[in-house]
């Protein structure tokens, strides 16, 4: 029979039944998790370790998990559950290395407090538990860099093969280890010759990714890195702004790095060697603009080497108040780190529930988009959409990530369009090559409405205005897909000026907070200050003239955009059949419907 031998090990299956509690509610996978799986499906089948296929491009950065997912597969286990194990193995596996050896570094009465405290932060940080079931690397990444961080700290060589797994797995992880490196040459740890040959055996353990990376994909780096990463205010504004709200919600206002960094030579000395790991990937956060994911992924890795200091730093302080008093300096300690456990899972817990509600909506509508579409067209076809995860994995469609993370020419030769509004971070994309592969289909994040930069861009193509029209469908809730008109020959020029689509943007908005008078004002300057085939703002003013019951100015509209669309605004074309029906004109009510008919279906 099971015993529980000390209340130290009952506290550490507490913890560990509790983090996987947490973990297990916050229940869902990231949108993104689906690339890797759909890399693994492909290569399961035989296709080659490939999105689309015959399209050989390294659209994905967590190498190492999706070869144990592969491996998995290839004995018949389901390779999406297989990741989520992994990735709550991997916490339990960091709640492990804290609890059972975070008693080493303080070798006095505060050694099982300070390890306890940690562990109890990173237990309430809902963070750590929703990335953990993600299905995406982002916690097993962060346990092999904890428990290579930590055998640096103690000088053990292990840690060169940890991050070299680390490495494998994220990118990220080279630059871990050269942090290492750089602390280890200042502190005057190694001389240079022990520091090469760290150096040259870390190397030699990631070469053979490099070299299958050369050799099977052509390039040097993964394919999101060229997508994803750029230089500029922009990005650095955009990773300012990511640090701060990190800190606001998860850092306790910035006390949770600063704290330890004034009180830095009282920490004890293996802890020392955190506080650079820290700063220096807290700055290249900054440098990169911060991440395209919601939820603080990036700071996720730091989260077991920033507890540890902290609490260190906040023992120290309680210490010295409570002159060393114990039992008082127990209770003190006891209720900070209780008030700050509190903090860590109260405060940002709505926002993260909002995230992961939108994720779990944004697969369940791509999965079921992928399944209408794949049903309405039984043959091969293309599809350029901004959310590729789910969308690629539930079809069997070619589809081009308008963000260029699984094609090379995006990610390489990004062609982004400057006065383009937008939250979005992601800013590489390539119109015109775009419209150079005319795909059969283009389908926006949110519906009809343009949100991404790369969405937005399109509209300035005189090819798509005119090549391409929404189709809508009605399962529970409207679909809007862009079909491309078969009968366009027409050339590809561009509008200068993207403001009109900044403005129509702000019209949807507008609309759909019923603001009916705002939208109608700002679809109104997108259609006049825009090109003058650009119709999609006169279907919404007619609309809004419906929705504010005047009848004949909203069948204007809805008339002009019928005809400046040459029969393709579907919606437009149903109200008018709808209101000639309803007079008694079924002549001209099945004019429009015919009409409808012929366009709006996949």
């Amino acid at each position: 029979m099971f015993r529980v031998r000390s209340p130290y090990s009952a506290v550490i299956i507490i913890f560990a039944i509790a983090f996987v509690i947490h973990a297990l509610s916050l229940s869902f996978t990231q949108d993104d998790a689906f690339i890797s799986y759909r890399y693994v499906k492909n290569f399961l089948n035989g296709d080659g370790l490939v999105f689309n296929m015959g399209e050989r491009v390294e659209g994905y950065t967590n190498f190492f998990l999706i070869i144990l997912m592969a491996l998995f597969g290839r004995i018949g286990l389901d390779y999406i559950i297989v990741s989520k194990v992994i990735g709550i193995m991997s916490g339990l596996s960091i709640f492990g290395l804290i609890l059972f050896k975070g008693r080493e570094f303080i070798p006095d009465d505060r050694s099982r407090l300070i390890p306890i405290a940690a562990a109890w932060l990173l237990l309430a940080n809902g963070a750590m538990a929703y990335w953990s079931i993600s299905g995406l690397e982002t916690v097993f990444f962060s346990a092999l860099v904890f428990y290579g961080v930590w055998m640096a700290s103690a000088r053990s060589f292990l840690f060169i093969p940890f991050l070299a797994l680390a490495t494998l797995t994220r990118p990220e992880g080279g630059l871990i280890f050269l942090l290492v490196m750089i602390y280890y040459l200042i502190s005057g740890s190694y001389r240079i010759g022990h520091l090469a040959l760290m150096a040259a055996v870390f190397a030699v353990l990631i070469l053979p990714q490099f070299v299958f990376r050369w050799f099977y994909y052509g390039d040097l780096l993964p394919n999101p890195f060229y997508a994803k990463t750029g230089w500029s205010s922009e990005y650095l504004a955009s990773g300012l702004s990511y640090i701060r709200l990190f800190l606001k919600n998860y850092g306790f206002g910035g006390g949770l790095i600063v704290i330890p960094m004034v009180l830095f030579r009282f920490i004890p000395q293996r802890l020392k060697l955190f506080l650079p790991v820290i700063i220096g990937f807290i700055i290249y956060v900054g440098l990169v603009g911060g991440d395209v994911l919601h939820g603080y992924r990036f700071f996720i890795v730091l989260l077991p080497i920033l507890y540890i200091p902290f609490t260190s730093a906040i023992y120290f302080l309680v210490d010295k108040i409570t002159k060393g008093k114990s039992p008082v300096r127990a209770v003190v300690f006891a209720v900070v780190m209780i008030a700050c456990g509190a903090a860590t899972f109260l405060i940002p817990r709505p926002g993260l529930l909002r995230v992961r509600e939108f994720e779990i909506g944004l697969v369940s509508s791509m999965k079921r988009q992928a399944e209408i579409i794949g049903q309405a067209r039984s043959y091969h076809y293309t599809i350029a959409l901004t959310t590729i995860g789910a969308y690629g994995f539930y079809s069997g469609a070619e589809v081009i990530d308008m963000l260029g993370l699984t094609d090379r020419t995006i990610a390489k030769n990004p062609r982004p369009v400057w006065g383009i509004k937008s939250t979005w971070k992601e800013r590489n994309y390539n119109v015109p090559y775009l419209m150079e592969r005319e795909p059969d289909l283009i389908l926006f994040s949110t519906g009809l409405k343009p949100s991404a930069p790369a969405e937005k861009a399109l509209f300035l193509s005189s090819k798509f205005r005119n090549g391409y029209y929404p189709v809508f469908h009605v399962e529970g809730y409207m679909y809007t897909i862009f079909k491309h008109r078969d009968d366009y020959r027409g050339p590809d020029s561009y509008y200068s000026d993207p403001g009109f689509i900044n403005l129509y943007a702000e019209a949807l908005n507008y609309n759909r907070d019923k603001e009916f008078d705002l939208a109608f004002e700002a679809a109104g300057q997108s259609a006049r200050s825009g090109p003058p085939d650009f119709y999609l703002p006169v279907v919404l003013m007619g609309d809004i003239m419906l929705e504010k019951g005047e009848l004949e100015r909203g069948l204007n509209y809805l008339q002009q955009a019928f005809e400046m669309s040459d029969g393709h605004a579907s919606t437009a074309g149903d109200k008018l059949g709808r209101y000639y029906e309803m007079i008694g004109d079924t002549a001209t009510a099945d004019i429009y419907y015919n009409a409808i008919m012929k366009v709006n279906r996949l």
